[in-house]
């Protein structure tokens, strides 16, 4: 789901022409700011998910691979991946993978509730390409230093 939510992020960027700054163009570039927070979003959601309940179909409870996968919340991942000592325990891509969360949580959210706030292509196609890279850079990282991230961000004992 979140390689198609980065696909459907740059699609909707490259439909808005260079400048074009009407009301169509920013909705459409707030639905791609959307697109790229969820891509994150549901990478980690789909991690928790796998690491917790397992990733074999057939040799895991559905049920409970699902309530893991929903269990992730936004305000406890960022206030993990913001001012924290923990964080910096962990190597360099699963660090820009938290960075670029928070970054894009807060992208989201004036692109959900500012009114005024306004969106130009260019800064939304950076911030598509960024996502991606973190993306891809977290997805490198071994198995250990994910699945320790996954308990980081959803342990309330970690503090």
């Amino acid at each position: 789901m979140y390689n198609e939510l980065i696909q459907w992020a740059r699609q909707l960027v490259e439909s808005v022409e260079a400048g074009e700054q009407d009301q169509s163009a920013q909705i459409k570039l707030r639905d791609a700011v959307r697109c790229s927070y969820y891509a994150l979003f549901h990478l980690l959601s789909r991690q928790c998910a796998d690491f917790f309940v397992g990733t074999d179909p057939d040799d895991r409870s559905d049920p409970a691979w699902l309530q893991a996968y929903r269990g992730l919340q936004h305000g406890t991942v960022k206030s993990r991946c913001v001012n924290s000592h923990y964080i910096y325990k962990f190597p360099p891509e699963v660090r820009l993978f938290a960075e670029r969360f928070v970054q894009m949580q807060h992208r989201r959210h004036l692109a959900d509730y500012d009114p005024v706030a306004t969106f130009d292509s260019v800064s939304v196609t950076a911030a598509v390409e960024e996502v991606t890279m973190a993306m891809a850079a977290f997805e490198m990282v071994s198995e250990k230093h994910r699945r320790a991230f996954v308990v980081y961000v959803t342990s309330p004992l970690i503090r």
